[in-house]
């Protein structure tokens, strides 16, 4: 597992948060058994990025997937909001394939919530905080209590 703290710089990071946090970005209710009260927007699914996406935002996701990531193939990239004080997820694996693959949990705000490994290990929901790790490790997303969200970009993606 790595976490890279600062994994954007300022100016790709605060653009990507602003679009996302912009009145008109589109959320949708996932009603999944897994992620109760959480609130999604597919990126990047089956190949296709919504079309949604401006340029400005296509190129944020070409830095993180190709730059940052050096990603081969790109699996699913979704942006979760999970309202304050909603249940914890139920343990899951992003992906569950025999192709070694790996998960990019980017942490968009800050707040109390955070990200939990069935080892016991977590991780802080810090604002352009990045945790890599292997798609089949389980893992919860837990809700924070002291902000209106917890906002998270989840990419599934193959290595170089």
């Amino acid at each position: 597992m790595q976490i890279q703290p600062n994994f954007l710089n300022n100016h790709t990071f605060f653009s990507l948060v602003q679009q996302i946090n912009d009145r008109s970005f589109p959320w949708h209710y996932a009603m999944s058994e897994g992620e109760p009260e959480q609130y999604c927007h597919l990126i990047y699914d089956d190949h296709h990025f919504s079309t949604f996406l401006n340029p400005p935002m296509l190129g944020v996701m070409q830095t993180i997937i190709t730059d940052k990531l050096q990603a081969i193939a790109t699996l699913r990239v979704k942006v979760n909001a999970t309202p304050r004080n909603a249940p914890e997820q139920v343990w899951h694996r992003d992906w569950n394939i025999s192709t070694p693959s790996k998960t990019c949990i980017l942490y968009l705000n800050d707040n109390d919530g955070y990200t939990e490994f069935k080892n016991g290990e977590k991780i802080k929901s810090v604002a352009n905080t990045a945790v890599i790790f292997d798609t089949k490790l389980e893992h919860r997303g837990v809700p924070a209590t002291d902000e209106e969200r917890r906002l998270v970009l989840n990419i599934n993606y193959f290595e170089r």
